[in-house]
């Protein structure tokens, strides 16, 4: 029997569970130590649930998710209006790095994800859907390419096995970042900003916050509307062409121009209360994308690959772990930013760019700011990764 919440429901619901996560984080000081996202404590306890009434009653809960896609068009705006163009353009080569970086680890995903496969005496294919399709492609590159894998190679169980891969993965990546963060800032005595209120996203539960009024907030959702008006119809222009775009990167870059245009349009204006109920409106909308993606987590759907989803789970996860460490952190000079993005890239490697902020922002609200991964993060991972990765499946696919 099945039984589909309203999106209303969905969004209360979500409201309830991401208290319930930052009650349990509130209550335990080794989850805070560990800079675990609030919104996946409480998400999997309730998924828990959910999966446990399936089981025992055979009730498949489903939820309306029509609102959630919403909140990640609200964050990318909201962080983006925070973004100065000139930052952007000196990020270049970091940037570079970041995607490099990225690609090589596409490869060795999928490496161990075909040899596990055939450790399991599954088809190879299945390698590839369990790794960089479902984890660095998350949910939407598995749903692009199932219909392909299906006409050409009778893989009629593709999305299923992918989006069950992909939630375990994304669960993974968010139990990993922060203790990742706490090891390698503790191993290498990286130096820490502290708390602050001036984060990218949210606030530091240390420092005192900025004081919000209700013109500050209407102000910021008023800049917010409109960088997703300009993001839709850019979105509406790329596709005219043939560029197809997600909408969260066009308000992403609408955002940015947005931002670093109010001072020229309105010169003296105090943006600084305003800009704070951004930060604001950015914690709240990831908190409760992220809350409503864990929470609808279906782990029946695994079905005959559960054994296989949750060795390839283990195995990715230390080798994200073990790239993170030896490679990620290294490379961007074993600083705090590089600490951040390291614990980042788990979430790019097992989950997804909104489980690599999430990953962030609780890491980020532990130790202090750390403006760059916020800025690179959203950039490499809505432009260029996405692209890169799906040539990279291709490639894989045509050599087996």
């Amino acid at each position: 029997m099945a039984f589909e919440i309203s999106v209303f429901g969905t969004t209360t619901i979500a409201m309830c569970v991401f208290f319930v996560g930052y009650a349990l984080v509130k209550r335990f000081a080794v989850l805070r130590d560990y800079a675990i996202p609030e919104p996946i404590i409480g998400g999997f306890a309730f998924a828990i649930l959910v999966a446990t009434i399936y089981w025992l009653l055979g009730i498949e809960i489903a939820f309306d998710l029509f609102r959630r896609d919403l909140l990640l068009v609200y964050f990318f705006a909201a962080l983006g209006m925070g973004t100065n163009v000139r930052e952007v353009v000196s990020f270049g080569r970091p940037l570079f790095v970041l995607v490099a970086l990225a690609a090589v680890f596409i490869v060795i995903q999928n490496g161990a994800g075909i040899a596990i496969a055939e450790a399991f005496g599954h088809d190879p294919r299945n390698g590839i859907v369990a790794g960089s399709m479902a984890l660095i492609g998350r949910s939407g590159t598995t749903v692009a390419w199932a219909p392909i894998l299906q006409a050409q190679f009778e893989m009629d169980h593709v999305s299923r096995l992918g989006l069950g891969i992909n939630m375990l993965g994304l669960v993974a990546a968010c139990c990993i970042g922060g203790p990742l963060a706490r090891l390698l800032i503790a191993r290498y005595h990286v130096s820490v900003p502290g708390p602050s209120a001036n984060l990218d996203v949210g606030t530091s539960k240390e420092a005192e916050p900025s004081r919000i009024d209700h013109h500050a907030f209407l102000l910021a959702l008023l800049r917010l509307h409109i960088a997703i008006v300009i993001g839709a119809a850019l979105q509406a222009g790329l596709h005219v062409v043939g560029v197809q775009a997600p909408l969260y990167v066009t308000c992403l870059v609408a955002a940015i121009a947005l931002g670093n245009a109010k001072s020229r349009l309105l010169r003296g204006f105090d943006w600084s209360a305003s800009d704070a109920a951004l930060s604001l409106i950015a914690y709240v909308s990831l908190g409760l994308f992220y809350t409503m993606t864990v929470m609808s987590l279906q782990f029946w759907t695994v079905g005959a690959f559960l054994s296989f989803s949750v060795v390839n789970i283990v195995i990715q996860s230390v080798l994200a772990t073990v790239f993170a460490c030896a490679v990620v952190f290294r490379a961007f000079g074993r600083s705090y930013d590089a600490v951040v993005l390291s614990a980042g890239f788990v979430g790019i490697a097992l989950g997804s760019t909104a489980t690599t902020l999430a990953i962030m922002t609780a890491i980020a609200m532990q130790y202090g700011r750390a403006h760059k991964p916020f800025v690179m993060v959203p950039l490499a991972c809505g432009i260029f990764i996405d692209l890169i990765n799906s040539v990279m499946i291709g490639l894989f696919l045509r050599l087996l």
